[in-house]
C-alpha cells in the first residue's frame, strides 16, 4: 500500500473484509434465527445477554491482535522481515497465553458477572450455558484473530475472507444439526460457533505456514522477543482497554435493557444482529484505512498517510449515507428474520431506525479510531472509549426513567458522537506525526519522505 492510488487500494483491501463480515453476519444471523425460532424468545435473549460478557473476557485477545497487526504492518512497510517474523512469533505466543488465562477467568467469573448485570431468572440458565461454552473455546478465537490480523497487516484480506466463508457455511450447518436434530439447545449453538472459528483459524495458520516463508518459524524457535513484545503490548494494551471500556458500556446498556424483561431483551438482541448486517462495511473501512496508514507510516511517507485518511473518510461517508436510508426502510423486514413475535419486532424496529440516523457518525468514528491506533497515537483512542462509556453508563438509566425503554436506545448514538469529536480533534492537531517522528528517531529509522507541494498530484500505477 505504499504505492498507487489510495482510494483504489483501500477499496481493494476493504472489499474482501466486507464480504468476510457479510459471511460472519450470516452465521451470527444463523445463531439468532435458529435459536429464536426453534428455542424461543427467552433463548434468544440469553444468547444476546451473553455477548457483552464474552466480549469483556476476550478484550485482551482482540487488543493484542490489533497491536501485533500494527507492528507487522509498520515492519512490512519498512521492509524489515526480521521484525515481521519476531512480531509473528511474539504475538501468537502472547495470544495463546492470554487465551488460556481468559478460559480460566471466564469459568470463574461467568455467574457473578451475569448476576451483576441483573440477568432475569428465566434467562440466566441459558445465558450461563452459552457463555461457559464460549469461554471453553477461547483458544479457537485466539487462533483466528492472531493469524487473520497478521495476514491483513501485510495487505492480504483475501485469505481471511476465504476462511470466513468456510467458517460461516460450516456454522450454519452445525447450528441446525446441533440445535434441531440433536436437540443440544443453546449449548449446540455455542459449540457450532466454536468449531467454525477453529476451522477458520486452522485455515489461516496452514496458509501462513505453506505460502509465506517470511513467517516460517522452526518448531524450536518460537519465543517472545522483548522489543516486539514491548511494542505489541504498548499498542495492544490501550486497544484492549478501549475494547474493555466499550464492552463495559455495552454491559451497562444490557443491564438497563434486562430490567425490562425478556421481550425487550430479545428485541435488543435481534436489532443488534440486524444493525450488524447493514454496518458490516463500517469496520472493514476503518481497518483498511488503518492498515494503509500503518504501512505508509512504516515507510515514513506521511503525505500518503494523510491521503489514505481522506480517502477512507470519503468512502465511508458515501456508504453510510446510503446504508442509513436502507436501514430505515427495511427495518421491519430485518427484524422479521429473527422472530415472529410482533411485540419484539415492533420494539426492534425502533432501535434499528435510531441506529440508521447515526450510521454516518459510527462509520467516521471507525476511521479515526483505526487511523490513530495505526500511527501509534493510542492514548486518544482510550479517551474516545471513555466518552462512550460515559454516555452509555449514565444515559440509559436517566433516559429510561423519563421515556421508558425507548430512552435507552439513544445512549449509544450519543456515545458515538462524543467519541467522534475527540478523534477528529486529535487527528486534526497533527500530534500523530510528531509521535511517529519520535519513534523513528528512537529506532534509528530513516527520515520521513518529504510531502509533495499542495498543488502537485501524486503519481499512481
Amino acid at each position: 500500500m505504499t504505492e498507487g492510488d489510495p482510494i483504489r487500494l483501500i477499496l481493494a483491501f476493504a472489499l474482501p473484509l466486507f464480504l468476510g463480515n457479510v459471511f460472519q453476519m450470516f452465521y451470527n444471523m444463523a445463531d439468532a434465527a435458529i435459536v429464536g425460532r426453534f428455542l424461543g424468545p427467552q433463548a434468544l435473549a440469553a444468547v444476546g445477554a451473553a455477548g457483552p460478557g464474552y466480549n469483556l473476557f476476550t478484550m485482551v485477545i482482540s487488543g493484542f491482535a490489533g497491536g501485533a497487526s500494527v507492528v507487522v504492518a509498520q515492519a512490512f512497510g519498512s521492509g524489515d522481515q526480521g521484525s515481521m517474523r519476531r512480531a509473528y512469533s511474539t504475538s501468537m505466543l502472547l495470544l495463546v497465553l492470554s487465551g488460556a488465562a481468559v478460559t480460566g477467568l471466564g469459568f470463574a467469573l461467568t455467574r457473578p458477572l451475569l448476576l451483576i448485570l441483573r440477568t432475569p431468572e428465566d434467562v440466566l440458565p441459558g445465558c450461563l450455558t452459552y457463555l461457559r461454552w464460549m469461554c471453553a473455546g477461547v483458544l479457537a478465537t485466539c487462533l483466528y484473530n492472531g493469524t487473520a490480523s497478521i495476514l491483513r497487516a501485510i495487505g492480504n484480506s483475501v485469505t481471511p475472507l476465504a476462511a470466513l466463508v468456510v467458517s460461516s457455511l460450516l456454522n450454519i450447518v452445525l447450528d441446525w444439526l446441533f440445535v434441531v436434530p440433536l436437540g443440544m439447545g443453546i449449548a449446540g449453538a455455542a459449540a457450532a460457533t466454536l468449531l467454525s472459528q477453529l476451522a477458520s483459524g486452522l485455515y489461516c495458520l496452514i496458509y501462513i505456514r505453506l505460502r509465506l516463508p517470511a513467517f516460517r518459524i522452526p518448531a524450536g524457535q518460537w519465543r517472545l522477543h522483548r522489543a516486539e513484545l514491548r511494542e505489541t503490548v504498548r499498542l495492544g494494551l490501550p486497544a484492549a482497554l478501549s475494547t474493555a471500556v466499550v464492552t463495559f458500556s455495552v454491559m451497562l446498556i444490557q443491564r438497563a435493557v434486562n430490567a425490562w424483561g425478556s421481550t425487550v431483551m430479545a428485541a435488543y438482541t435481534a436489532s443488534n444482529r440486524a444493525e450488524n448486517i447493514c454496518m458490516c462495511l463500517s469496520y472493514s473501512m476503518g481497518l483498511a484505512t488503518g492498515v494503509f496508514a500503518a504501512q505508509n507510516a512504516g515507510a515514513r511517507q506521511y503525505g500518503r498517510v494523510k491521503a489514505g485518511l481522506r480517502a477512507g473518510l470519503k468512502i465511508s461517508l458515501v456508504y453510510h449515507a446510503a446504508i442509513a436510508v436502507l436501514m430505515w426502510f427495511t427495518a421491519p423486514w430485518l427484524m422479521a428474520l429473527f422472530t415472529e413475535d410482533r411485540e419484539v419486532v415492533a420494539i426492534g424496529v425502533e432501535v434499528v431506525r435510531i441506529c440508521a440516523v447515526f450510521a454516518p457518525v459510527l462509520g467516521t468514528l471507525f476511521i479515526f479510531q483505526n487511523f490513530l491506533r495505526s500511527v501509534s497515537d493510542v492514548f486518544p483512542t482510550i479517551l474516545m472509549s471513555g466518552a462512550e462509556i460515559l454516555c452509555r453508563g449514565l444515559l440509559p438509566f436517566a433516559l429510561s426513567s423519563a421515556f421508558g425503554y425507548y430512552g435507552i436506545w439513544w445512549a449509544t448514538p450519543a456515545g458515538w458522537t462524543l467519541s467522534l469529536l475527540i478523534g477528529a480533534a486529535r487527528t486534526a492537531s497533527g500530534r500523530w506525526r510528531r509521535i511517529l517522528d519520535e519513534h523513528s528517531a528512537a529506532s534509528g529509522s530513516p527520515p520521513a519522505v518529504p510531502e509533495p507541494p499542495p498543488d502537485s498530484r501524486p503519481l499512481s500505477r
